[in-house]
């Protein structure tokens, strides 16, 4: 589960695992002298990529798609060895545990369990490409995907042996931070398939503000918190918040503050401009789709077989989005700006 509601034993092996120099690797090399040829053999066929900036709809697309039959996904069960997941599985069933539904820390109405999916891929980035890390913020790229294909192919075959056979597995992968790197991944993986949760503008980026405040206090107060989401890559809020280098984010930081709301239609902006043109992108406007759930069509676009379970799992699943009424202050040249962007896009 999240940092909140880790006990004492999860929290030492969670530092085990990213605090201690060789804990990763000594597993994922136990991993590799006893599974390898079983991993080697695992396909990597069509993965599928959720990207979007933070609250957007990431979480509730990587819900439904993770109630496909064909799909394989990172699950909090794989925490904290997430680079063995074959290995820290067969370890960790010996104490498994089932924990009841919870809401998770963003206090959003998401009930998560041991078993629900969840966005560990950055782990891998943070080990491959270090350098995109900064203190300021997290750069764009890499350029090509050589150095992450490999890399990023052998943790797909690691999740898939693990979750044992299955006909036709496709890896679905939610991880915000992609949508910086789409030309890359699109370079390592050429039959990937991108798909983009859109949010009303100002409705985003109110959820954005309201989320970021929130974890300025849950980090005051928990340090392991704080610890736990910066092992795993997560900074997007709270006193860990490193924003994507979009172009022109260089402007939004020096002109705005993160406790303030322009700044987050600021990054709306910069982010969703950054992809407009691409072709090769499955853009969800999430009040429709929330609005007349069409999980059919969703599959279809991703090239996953027609599931009825499936689409009434995922159709049971789906809330009403959250809208907000604007408030005073928020800048008219930004509001309108955004508003002209997200109509372009839907």
């Amino acid at each position: 589960m999240d940092a909140l509601n880790y006990g004492f034993l999860d929290r030492a092996v969670h530092r085990l695992a990213f605090k201690v120099d060789f804990g990763q690797e000594m597993l994922r090399d136990m991993e590799e002298r006893l599974y390898g040829a079983e991993i080697a053999k695992q396909p990597v066929d069509s993965p599928i990529f959720v990207t979007s900036l933070a609250r957007a709809g990431t979480t509730l697309l990587l819900e439904i798609l993770a109630k496909h039959p064909d799909v394989v996904t990172h699950t909090y069960r794989d925490m904290p060895f997430v680079l063995s997941p074959l290995m820290w599985r067969k370890l960790s069933g010996r104490f498994r545990v089932d924990l009841a539904r919870r809401e998770r820390s963003h206090s959003d109405g998401m009930l998560v369990d041991a078993d629900s999916p969840e966005a560990f891929e950055e782990v891998m980035w943070l080990r491959e490409c270090p350098e995109l890390f900064g203190e300021d913020g997290i750069a764009l790229g890499p350029e090509t995907g050589d150095r992450i294909a490999e890399p990023k192919s052998d943790l797909i075959r690691r999740l898939i042996a693990s979750r044992g056979p299955a006909d036709a597995p496709r890896y679905v992968s939610k991880n915000n931070a992609n949508i910086a790197r789409l030309s890359a991944i699109r370079d390592a993986f050429p039959d990937a398939r991108f798909v983009v949760p859109l949010r009303a503008p100002l409705d985003h980026a109110m959820s954005l503000h309201r989320q970021h405040m929130r974890y300025l206090d849950i980090h005051a107060e928990s340090g392991f918190a704080s610890d736990y989401m910066r092992d795993i890559g997560h900074f997007e809020f709270g006193d860990l918040h490193r924003p994507i280098l979009f172009p022109g984010m260089d402007a939004v930081i020096e002109a705005h503050d993160p406790k303030s709301l322009d700044y987050w239609l600021a990054y709306w902006i910069c982010a969703y401009r950054h992809i407009a043109e691409r072709d090769d992108v499955c853009f969800v406007d999430m009040e429709r789709f929330t609005r007349a759930p069409d999980v059919a069509e969703l599959l279809k676009r991703l090239g996953l077989r027609a599931d009825e379970a499936t689409e009434q799992a995922g159709t049971a699943l789906v809330l009403p989005i959250k809208r907000y009424d604007r408030p005073d202050g928020v800048s008219d040249a930004l509001f309108e700006s955004a508003d002209a962007l997200f109509q372009s896009l839907r």
